[in-house]
């Protein structure tokens, strides 16, 4: 039995920035206040990085990479249902991201692209929503609350 990890990390990690950069993913908001990160181990061995920006039931998905050398063996919807897990954990009942080149992805775990007039005023004002992915498709998904 596996035992899944997601170990919360700052956003200055020099590991992050360095597998964000490699994914080619932004980074310019990376230690800006209100961010979580979390480093996604099975048994101590890394997978990947997951990140949340949480605002009450409302959460923006973002940061999800994979290492190069990990990829294609199905980590990046490990990483996701461990980001998941942990906005539920959270209070987290819905779930924001940006994207220009995952829509597939995404789309294939439940997410659904969404107009961005449907977003709270909260995911909106984010770097993500106004600079970073400002013509970026947005996607969305509920998910249940953490008993």
């Amino acid at each position: 039995m596996s035992v899944l990890e997601a170990v919360e990390i700052r956003g200055d990690a020099p590991e992050l920035r360095a597998a964000l950069l490699e994914g080619e993913l932004p980074v310019a908001d990376l230690e800006d206040p209100g961010r979580l990160f979390f480093r996604i181990e099975n048994e101590g061995q890394l997978l990947g990085y997951a990140g949340l920006e949480i605002f009450g039931a409302d959460a923006l998905l973002r940061s999800i990479v994979v290492p190069g050398r990990l990829r294609g063996q199905g980590h990046g919807r490990t990483l996701v249902d461990a980001a998941q897990r942990e906005a539920s954990r959270r209070g987290v009942t819905q779930l924001w991201l940006f994207t220009s080149s995952a829509v597939g992805f995404f789309s294939h775990l439940g997410y659904a692209v969404t107009p961005r007039e449907a977003a709270p005023a909260t995911i909106l004002a984010t770097r993500q929503a106004t600079k970073i992915c400002a013509t970026a498709a947005m996607l969305a998904r509920r998910i249940a609350p953490s008993a």
